[in-house]
């Protein structure tokens, strides 16, 4: 009996044993599986492009939709003076309810494209596909309108700048502000034209990050497939070469106007386009009535860039064209308008 007691000891492994075994085993199925490795080719540049195209293309078709339930709820002239907001809102929506749920949008699901993190070569994270949102979306619009409330409160008026004018010495307030009313849109300018040209010729040479926003986090496209040899993609290489052959010769013309002392044409048109969109109906020295009847009935401020249309009645330019593409019609009389009949007045 005792033999068969050690037998029987001997054939049944203790638990220490058991637990070893276990843990070699699960070490040894872990080196089995491969690791997880993104293998696919990076997207060409035509497919990248056709894909924003087509979330323009959505993004667009959502935002009429959404302007026009905030028409229907609000009426039309908080539409035309929430329109940017509601652009904003609307794009938003588009990519919370695709890329920051961890999906492809409709652009990059129809050109079998995916994002990928390029330091980890994985999915980005919520954090950074959050991040890629928020610079995408919401920090232009924060750019664009921080820029001109900054342009508004640093204009000087006709009253101090006549002052001005006859007077000699200036504060270090009053040139300060002068200063930055100056460069805020050179500054735009700049990075409108030239940083973003720039950006541009780089994603046609290599073809990685076509957005600001995706160069800054760090986000770029890979197929959701192996190409064929028949499918391999070409390149933009030779819009990049015009991109900066285009540059050189805005430098060149921006260094021969500085040689001759004239400022840069560049500069000065967007001071003129600037000016051209502040030019407000002026409302110093005139009696509530006269104001009354110097604001436009759409957006109720002051009228910028007066415009009549044929039946005679006055509005601002922008919102009598977004109200004549919405319905071809005065607001006032119901008049039939065409876009091309309407009228602009200056220096009323």
């Amino acid at each position: 009996m005792s033999n068969s007691g050690s037998l029987k000891e001997k054939a049944i492994p203790s638990t220490s044993t058991t637990m070893q075994l276990s843990s070699n085993q699960v070490d040894r199925m872990k080196k089995s599986i491969p690791k997880f490795n993104i293998s696919f080719p990076y997207a060409a540049q035509p497919d990248i492009i056709r894909a924003n195209q087509k979330d323009v293309y959505y993004q667009q078709i959502l935002g009429e939709q959404m302007t026009n339930t905030f028409r229907m709820f609000f009426g039309t002239r908080l539409q035309h003076q929430y329109q940017k907001e509601v652009n904003v809102i609307s794009d938003l929506f588009y990519f919370c309810l695709t890329a920051l749920l961890g999906t492809q949008t409709l652009g990059e699901e129809y050109c079998d494209i995916m994002q990928i993190s390029e330091p980890t070569k994985q999915f980005p994270s919520a954090s950074k596909r959050a991040t890629l949102i928020f610079w995408h979306v919401i920090f232009p619009y924060l750019f664009t309108r921080g820029i001109s409330e900054l342009r508004k409160r640093t204009k000087p008026s006709w009253k101090k700048s006549l002052q001005r004018t006859q007077q000699i010495h200036n504060t270090k307030y009053d040139r300060l502000r002068d200063s930055i009313y100056r460069l805020l849109p050179k500054l735009q300018i700049l990075l409108k034209n030239n940083v973003h040209s720039v950006h541009l010729a780089i994603f046609y040479f290599y073809g990685a990050y076509y957005f600001i926003s995706k160069r800054a986090t760090g986000i770029r496209y890979i197929f959701t497939r192996q190409l064929g040899p028949h499918e391999q993609r070409i390149g933009y290489e030779i819009l990049g070469f015009l991109l900066v052959v285009q540059f050189i010769i805005q430098a060149y013309r921006f260094q021969k106007s500085l040689i001759k002392g004239t400022d840069d044409s560049l500069f000065n048109e967007v001071e003129e386009e600037e000016e051209s969109d502040l030019m407000v109906t002026s409302t110093e020295g005139l009696t509530p009535q006269e104001i009354a009847a110097r604001k436009c009935i759409l957006c109720l401020s002051p009228r910028k860039n007066t415009t009549a249309t044929p039946c005679g009645h006055l509005f601002c330019w922008t919102c009598i064209v977004d109200c004549c593409n919405n319905k071809p019609e005065c607001p006032l009389c119901r008049q039939y308008v065409n876009i091309s009949h309407l009228l602009p007045i200056y220096n009323y």
